[in-house]
């Protein structure tokens, strides 16, 4: 297993942790945590080798996105939103990838919302809309968007009834507006501007639909995204949840407060303690199993089943589950101390219960899922993608 990435992250955590403040106040990650990532090629773990990425198999980038996480989940967010215009690179001709992931310092960000259009030209298509929440779009070299595409005439081409023609384009960051909407609690430090383009011009070339053929070889070319990505996202929440409960074991060791006994007497605050720590750690082993399962799919050249696809969808969003609970009994426990912005309990908080709004984390996978496990096809298009 290639251990230079999380190494890289656990030399770089004790920054992330001196520069909570400034990336909270700048609503964006300070500017040498910026250059480290870039340096150690942290938000390119899902760029083949052959590009100079790392191109790490899906367990041992978890390991990554915790740890980044534990430190400050603003920072494991950006770095973990790169990796899905790395992965839906594999749908580009081999060309066109190389162009956009050519050099090793550039950063990516996109959006999954059809909130833009895109125009068929005679040699591609005129690109214009606006996308919400595109994180870290200020640090990124190219921006991949979703639109939906329309003919000369500016009418939606139609695959069926009420399904649109949907495509991906790779824009340079030069090329678009970024407006200043992040204002926010959790997440802060992520830069998730709106970004704004208008009429901008996108070759054919550069543009993708995600039921096109891969045009990757290895593993990378073969691992089902959007499960993985969900993966990811159950990490960084176990990253956030461990933080929070190893904070209420300090917490306990310590805190005596005015009235009533010490936490560590408590043994309700014990008992959680107890409970959280196994309750992590048992779905930690179990995202880490399915992600090596899908992994080795992968490598062996086969397409991946769709009871494999359906565990890391089950396993990713029970880690989020798992560490949403976790981090609201620490926030509990900890009392009055959890109010401040000096405890790690405070942003622990606000950055879980907003990374469990992203679109990632909702129950309609958790339905197909069950749809899956009742000899049932899933709903939504891109679940085993």
């Amino acid at each position: 297993m290639n251990t230079d990435a999380l190494v890289a992250a656990r030399e770089l955590s004790p920054l992330i942790v001196r520069l909570r403040d400034e990336t909270e106040s700048k609503r964006n990650l300070a500017a040498p945590i910026v250059e480290r990532l870039r340096a150690a090629g942290l938000c390119r773990l899902a760029v083949a080798e052959e590009l100079l990425g790392s191109e790490l198999p899906s367990d041992a980038a978890l390991d990554v996105y915790e740890t980044l996480a534990y430190a400050d989940a603003s920072v494991s967010w950006v770095a973990w939103n790169n990796s899905l215009p790395c992965l839906l690179g594999r749908f580009l001709a081999p060309a066109a990838r190389a162009e956009i992931f050519a050099e090793p310092q550039w950063l990516h960000a996109c959006s999954t919302r059809p909130t833009g259009r895109a125009t068929v030209t005679a040699d591609g298509y005129r690109v214009h809309g606006r996308w919400g929440i595109v994180s870290g779009c200020e640090l990124a070299e190219w921006i991949q968007v979703l639109c939906v595409v329309e003919d000369e005439n500016g009418e939606p081409r139609m695959l069926g009834p009420g399904v649109p023609e949907l495509r991906f384009a790779y824009l340079r960051r030069g090329g678009c507006k970024i407006l200043d909407t992040w204002h926010v609690g959790g997440l802060r430090g992520t830069g998730s501007q709106d970004v704004v383009v208008e009429n901008v011009h996108v070759p054919r070339a550069l543009t993708l639909f995600v039921a096109e053929p891969s045009t990757l070889e290895g593993p990378l070319g073969r691992v089902p995204i959007i499960c993985s990505m969900a993966a990811g996202y159950g990490a960084q929440a176990l990253g956030v949840a461990q933080s929070a409960v190893d904070t209420l074991v300090e917490l306990t060791s310590t805190k005596a407060p005015p009235e009533g006994a010490p936490l560590r007497e408590r043994p309700a605050v014990l008992a959680d303690i107890g409970r959280h720590s196994a309750a992590l750690e048992a779905a930690r082993v179990y995202l880490h199993a399915c992600a090596a399962q899908l992994w080795r799919t992968a490598v062996a050249g086969g397409p991946p089943a769709l009871d494999e696809i359906t565990a890391m969808w089950g396993a990713g969003l029970h880690a989020a589950e798992v560490a949403e609970t976790a981090v609201d009994a620490a926030y509990a426990a900890g009392g009055i101390n959890s109010l401040y912005t000096s405890c790690p309990l405070e942003r622990a908080h606000r950055d879980l219960h907003a990374m469990r709004r992203h679109i990632v984390g909702q129950a309609m996978w958790f339905e197909d899922a069950g749809r899956v496990r009742l000899g049932a096809a899933p709903h939504h298009p891109l679940y085993a993608i």
